[in-house]
Formats: C-alpha cells, structure tokens, sequence
C-alpha cells in the first residue's frame, strides 16, 4: 500500500473517534479514550503492530513516551504532515501525544476539552512541541 494511502487511513481513523469522551488509559472509540489510547487505535486500525500499557499515571513519565515511540520504529523528523506524531511537553516533560492531520492541524484526546478533538496547531501548541515522529513506512 502506498505510504500516502496509510497516511491517510491512520487519520481517517483518528477522525472516527471524534467526540469520543476523555478518560484516562481509555481505550474504548465512542466509550473514553487518552491522548495514548487514540494513537494505539489509529495505528491498530491500519494494522500497526503496536504494543500497549496502562499502567501509567495521569502525567506519565515523559521518558517513557519517547522510548515507546523509539520502539515501535517511529523516527524523528523535522516536517510536521498527516500521520505523524507529535509529542508535546508539560511541566517540562512529554507526557503527551497527538496525530498530525495535516501540516498544521492535529486530533488529540484532550483533558481540558473533555474528548478527542481536532484543531489548528496554533501558538499554545507549537510552544509546547517537543518532536514530530514519522511512522515506519508511512513517510520519508
């Protein structure tokens, strides 16, 4: 399948869960779903072999963020584009993630907003932006 196409089918996928509500290790579309937990779906929803913990606490350990996505083969990148992950800081750590719709749009179970939501990656985003990861065989 061509790397555009799985573009694509992962943000279709995120798009199904809008308006899902927020619940901390949620991993229910249309039931609750977390930051983490919309990502594991999407990616599971293209066939991504992804593994999944729950064990972690409201404001997970920012280490363990960036390992999980180092494992799961997802690389660095520079180029914010639809199916990449972003990884966002607070209290001055990642502890939470997002998927990139587009160059400058995002969906992400959000906390404060109380489900999955898609938006403009605006100022209050892109100052707490720590890394944009590609998934393997998405992009180059």
């Amino acid at each position: 399948m061509k790397e555009e196409n799985l573009a694509a089918k992962i943000v279709t996928a995120a798009r199904t869960c809008v308006g899902t509500p927020f619940h901390h290790q949620g991993r229910q579309p249309g039931i609750g779903l977390d930051c983490i937990g919309l990502i594991v779906i999407a990616l599971r929803a293209i066939g991504y072999d992804v593994s999944d913990r729950t064990d972690y606490s409201p404001r997970p350990d920012g280490q363990s963020l960036v390992n999980a996505l180092k494992e799961h083969g997802m690389t660095r990148t520079d180029n914010i584009q639809a199916g990449c992950i972003l990884l966002f800081r607070y209290d001055h750590q990642p502890q939470h993630v997002a998927l990139a719709t587009g160059t400058n749009t995002m969906i992400h179970s959000f906390a404060p907003a109380r489900q999955v939501v898609e938006t403009v990656i605006g100022p209050y985003w892109q100052r707490r932006l720590l890394g944009v990861y590609q998934i393997n065989g998405i992009r180059d």
